[in-house]
């Protein structure tokens, strides 16, 4: 597959897991409005994939969910309350940036 070809899998994915966040945020066991603004980011952030697979979106965006998991990372240090919800969160954001880093794939 060409990085192209997984750049775009991959956005598609991204596009489906934040419609999901969006269509059930008053569902999960986080504040709606977090739901929200994280399936918004994914959406918005799959959608510049999509629209430029070569551009600077599609070869730095893993920084994002590099960011967002140190994020939830150190919510989960400081909080009890929202210790699972952002471990959870921290995990899945692991794996997104696997999913956008750039690199040889086997």
């Amino acid at each position: 597959m060409t990085r192209i070809g997984g750049c775009r899998g991959g956005a598609v994915a991204r596009a489906v897991w934040g419609a999901g966040l969006v269509v059930l945020s008053r569902s999960l066991p986080v504040p709606r409005k977090v739901a929200l603004a994280l399936g918004i980011r994914h959406l918005v952030q799959a959608a510049a994939v999509l629209r430029r697979p070569d551009g600077l979106v599609a070869r730095r965006g893993w920084t994002i969910d590099v960011a967002h998991g140190v994020s939830m990372l150190g919510l989960a240090a400081v909080t009890p309350r929202w210790r699972g919800a952002a471990l959870v969160s921290a995990v899945g954001a692991a794996a997104w940036c696997r999913t956008a880093r750039p690199g040889k794939r086997r």
